[in-house]
């Protein structure tokens, strides 16, 4: 099944379908009670919703249904192709495509700062908001060790911690543009 580039964006930046992707890539897969349990603050209602819609969609796929007394109890796991999307367009070399998910990616952004900024009380400072951009001067190789030095530094925040009752979420975008020749 294909899975559309405007489902990616949307998962990407919706909070409670990023928690639930990220909970299940940690652990390769999971039932929605194992979620309920990690994800304490996503009410139970609104778990099994996303859970259904992102079956729909393609992103997650059911890998077992285990008996559970009288119920069956999904496991679910991430859906290759949802895994393999951004790859596939690399692979393929496709400008057009790549595009699309760019421009789907800053629409979903934009999205969340005009909710954030249309919000009736905002403290752009305390609520740990911003945006910069940097220019640098680096090769392919370079902005690959980057990259992953980025991923080691961001790994620990990428799940909440029970303990830490400040942490909200946050979304952390990164955009690596192509080389300017000027």
């Amino acid at each position: 099944m294909d899975i559309s580039i405007k489902e990616i964006m949307d998962c990407i930046v919706n909070p409670v379908k990023s928690q639930i992707i990220l909970s299940i890539q940690e652990k390769g897969e999971c039932t929605a009670k194992d979620l309920l349990a990690s994800q304490y603050d996503i009410p139970q209602a609104t778990l099994y919703r996303t859970l259904n819609r992102l079956v729909e969609s393609g992103v997650l796929k059911i890998i077992a249904e285990n008996k559970v007394r009288a119920v069956k109890e999904k496991v679910y796991a991430l859906n290759e192709s949802f895994l393999n999307v951004n790859q596939s367009i690399v692979e393929q070399n496709d400008g057009e495509a790549y595009f699309k998910l760019f421009t789907n990616f800053i629409i979903v952004l934009m999205k969340e700062f005009q909710n954030y900024a249309e919000k009736s009380s905002i403290n752009i400072v305390e609520d740990g908001s911003g945006f910069s951009a940097i220019p640098i001067y680096a090769t392919v190789e370079e902005m690959v060790g980057i990259g992953n030095k980025l991923k080691e530094i961001i790994a620990p925040y990428q799940t909440r911690n029970a303990l830490v009752e400040e942490q909200s979420m946050h979304i952390l975008a990164t955009i690596i543009t192509p080389p300017n020749d000027k």
